[in-house]
């Protein structure tokens, strides 16, 4: 029963995300020309110049980029993919008749980036993308691992936003759709890691206990020490972790400045941390 559960609110959360996706297309970005971007950018171009249905375009240009992406990476990736490239699309077409309610292509770039974001959130949450871009972009990695799916992606989309510009005759556009896309990344990433963005330090200094129950004492904040070595010296070190919340960064470099100026201090973001005082783990 656990399992139908779990299989139901995954394929609900997909359907939303592709509800949300197909809304965006249509409602802002479309209107306007403004391109999303991979398969779904080419799309909008060939529905521009020939009047096909771009919700069509997007599944045949997806088909080959599925069945090459099955050979390569199995079955259980491509499965929840092929649904969502299929809801997505059909529901693209399904709402192709919503006129936009915004007449503004700033405004529109902005709320279309928002929900697209919000869409692919949902459907790489639940372990599936809307293929394209993201299946050319893994299929690239796996021949050449040394290269990253930010920069495959970033560097797809540019060519499609760019071509979409010139073919459209409005570089305006290609300004657009990098907001959109922007926008876009920002929002995917804070549905996929969280909103409650917490910092983690790494503290390198010959007064690690002080600093360490200071850093309890004054920010409530635990710690950790580490056994390191000095590079130069081959001395032992300890070194500092903590997790704070962002506001507390400049506090603990007071505290640190204070007891220790010659102290080590790395500053790191992480998106999630889980335990007592950030995100509560489920069970």
């Amino acid at each position: 029963m656990t399992l139908v559960k779990n299989k139901a609110k995954q394929m609900g959360l997909i359907a939303v995300g592709c509800l949300l996706y197909a809304l965006a297309y249509n409602l802002f970005l479309d209107p306007f020309k403004i391109s999303p971007g991979g398969v779904s950018g080419l799309a909008m171009v060939i529905g521009h110049l020939t009047g096909f249905p771009a919700g069509v375009a997007i599944i045949l240009m997806n088909i080959p980029l599925i069945i090459l992406a099955y050979l390569r990476m199995g079955a259980g990736f491509i499965l929840n993919t092929a649904i969502a490239t299929l809801l997505s699309s059909t529901l693209i077409d399904l709402t192709a008749w919503m006129p936009s309610p915004v007449d503004d292509p700033l405004l529109a770039a902005v709320c279309g980036g928002v929900l697209i974001g919000a869409g692919l959130g949902f459907i790489m949450r639940m372990g599936a993308t809307t293929g394209g871009t993201d299946i050319v972009s893994r299929l690239v990695q796996a021949a050449r691992p040394h290269l990253k799916m930010g920069q495959v992606v970033m560097i797809v989309d540019g060519v499609i936003i760019c071509l979409s510009a010139a073919v459209f005759r409005d570089f305006s556009l290609a300004v657009y759709a990098l907001i959109g896309l922007a926008l876009c990344g920002k929002v995917m990433d804070s549905i996929l890691y969280g909103f409650d963005f917490a910092t983690l330090t790494y503290i390198i200094s010959d007064r690690p206990y002080e600093i360490g129950k200071a850093l309890q004492e004054q920010l409530e904040r635990g710690v950790t020490y580490l056994e390191g070595q000095g590079g130069y010296t081959m001395k032992p070190k300890k070194v500092i972790v903590c997790a704070v919340k962002r506001g507390q960064v400049a506090a603990l470099r007071n505290i640190i400045d204070t007891m220790d100026p010659n102290a080590f201090l790395i500053v790191t973001y992480g998106h999630q941390i889980f335990g007592d005082g950030f995100i509560k783990q489920k069970v």
